[in-house]
């Protein structure tokens, strides 16, 4: 998928770039930092400095991690017109980012600024105060309790899923598209277990359902331009600024204004049916969804405290999108791993099948928690390969970096700490530090479930208070603006594979190679297409039980 050449294609996309790097001339007056003697990779260009080599499709996630091992826990970036960030995957330096100083170190104003253009002031598009009280009225639907309550409707969804592809190979192994699938599925779980409803038949796509699933493809395509977004905003009110998206003439843009206005109308629908409901004490709904936890904790609050109209909109539209994308991609990233080593896939296969050997047994909360090799893969697999590579972050006062792994600065001089000026922009490296050999041993890199069957080794488990939210990594990030719904997520994966192992087999087509894009998230292609949407051919078989 090549991204960056089909960006770059037409005069509507060289247009953006130019107004990308006119608005970057006052980035690159806030962002310049004083970090001469931290060592890191050459410019590519002085225009670019290093993002073009960060957001390359094809090549970006090894480049992030050939930095990470040749400059150690930070490197110095170039950014446009000669500026320069960090990038970070130190434990120490990221906890101090993420946990301890994250007042300090706030979201990045660009990806703010876009979240809040695309979907309005919700979770991921606002900061301070008003995120805190977001967050902390959100945490009980993603609850160890609640999910427990949403598992047979996972479980329901699942068994939907392999019935649909079963019929599909019932007679022979077939080729299928599975992040196709998969995105349904993770589209229906988020709209059953959070909406309360349902986005139609798993087997036929909707208006919505395509609109949502465009949406990170679009985006990815778009985010070279990400840093004109602040500027975006200053351009007058909501109806002018959508006049002049109307009237550049590139299709690609249009097409994500109209998936911006597909979901937004849904997510008021949905709003709409849900206050409805509470008003009149419908109870008839299975079990308690995530709006209506929120609309009830929302309802209960001081005035001060409650949030408006356009939050809770906002809140839908944003939960829709993080919880297809991200789910799906991990789920395929976790089958596409299991057909490349069959001797896993059988693995796993066997300890399902043993833990439900009774045709009667449920698939409940608990014994899902109780499959130790398929807690390994999971974990191995959201190590070796995180959906998202990396985040940003700014950088609001003065500050220093402590590192537990000093580095050698560019005066030979050995370097404990970096002193980060205001303004300086973080890339946390999440890749680069899932795969810190320091940390995870000489073979951080390679995928090896096994690991997690074992005591973990003490460089591992000595950095459990720098480390995430989740199994000593930084997959999910770390502090207040931590993954919220990183156990729904998992919940989601353990109940499709425990459904589709004990009756499908997958394996590699023999004429096509899958390759994995870096964008927004990591997104599996077939090598070599220059499409922007997701494939994952897989040949799948229909075991005889």
């Amino acid at each position: 998928m090549a991204l960056l050449p089909d960006f770059v294609t037409g005069n509507a996309g060289l247009c953006l770039i130019a107004a990308s790097c006119i608005g970057a001339t006052w980035l690159y007056y806030r962002r310049a930092s004083t970090l001469p003697n931290v060592p890191g990779p050459p410019p590519s260009s002085f225009l670019t400095g290093n993002l073009l080599d960060v957001v390359a499709p094809a090549t970006g996630r090894d480049w992030l991690l050939n930095v990470s091992t040749v400059y150690g826990g930070v490197a110095k970036l170039g950014t446009l017109f000669g500026g320069h960030s960090l990038l970070v995957n130190d434990p120490r330096a990221l906890h101090q980012v993420l946990v301890k100083d994250q007042d300090i170190f706030e979201e990045w104003s660009a990806w703010t600024t876009t979240n809040s253009l695309l979907f309005g002031p919700g979770l991921l598009a606002t900061v301070g105060s008003q995120h805190k009280k977001q967050r902390k009225m959100l945490g009980p639907a993603f609850s160890v309790t609640h999910l427990r309550v949403m598992t047979p409707m996972f479980v329901s969804i699942a068994r939907e899923l392999e019935t649909h592809i079963s019929s599909m190979v019932q007679n022979n192994p077939q080729e299928v598209d599975m992040i196709g699938w998969l995105t349904r599925f993770a589209l229906e779980a988020i709209g059953r277990g959070g909406m309360g409803r349902s986005f139609g038949n798993m087997t036929e796509a909707t208006i919505f359902s395509e609109a949502a699933k465009q949406l990170t493809a679009s985006l990815s395509v778009m985010s070279p331009g990400a840093t004109l977004t602040p500027f975006f905003k200053y351009l007058g009110p909501p109806q002018f600024r959508r006049l002049l998206l109307k009237s550049i003439p590139w299709s690609l843009l249009q097409r994500l204004v109209d998936i911006v206005d597909i979901m937004d109308d849904e997510a008021k629908k949905i709003l709409a049916e849900q206050q409805k409901d509470l008003a009149n004490h419908d109870t008839d709904k299975d079990g308690e969804d995530i709006i209506r936890i929120l609309l009830r904790a929302n309802q209960a609050s001081n005035e001060e405290e409650r949030m408006t109209e356009e939050e809770l909109v906002a809140q839908i539209s944003i939960l829709v999108f993080t919880a297809m994308d991200t789910t799906s991609t991990a789920i395929a990233r976790v089958l596409h791993l299991l057909a490349l080593h069959p001797d896993v896939q059988e693995k796993l296969r066997a300890e399902v099948i043993e833990a439900y050997h009774h045709q009667d047994e449920a698939v409940d909360f608990n014994n899902l928690s109780a499959l130790p090799y398929m807690d390994a893969i999971i974990k191995e697999t959201l190590r070796v390969y995180p959906p998202i590579p990396m985040m940003f972050r700014q950088t609001l006062k003065d500050t220093v970096l402590p590192l537990l792994h000093p580095i050698t600065g560019e005066d030979g001089k050995v370097m404990n700490e970096v002193h980060v000026e205001k303004g300086t922009d973080i890339v946390v490296n999440i890749i680069g530090a899932n795969h810190n050999t320091k940390t995870w041993g000489k073979d951080a890199s390679e995928w090896k479930p096994e690991r997690w069957l074992s005591d973990l080794p003490e460089s591992v488990t000595k950095i459990r208070d720098l480390s995430g939210v989740f199994a000593h990594q930084m997959t999910f990030i770390a502090g207040n603006r931590s993954c919220i719904g990183f156990n729904f997520a998992q919940l989601e994966m353990r109940v499709v594979l425990a459904i589709l192992i004990q009756s499908l087999e997958f394996s590699i087509p023999k004429d096509k190679e899958i390759a994995w894009n870096s964008g927004l998230l990591m997104t599996p292609v077939l090598e070599g297409s220059s499409s922007i949407h997701t494939q994952l051919p897989l040949i799948v078989k229909k075991r005889k039980i």
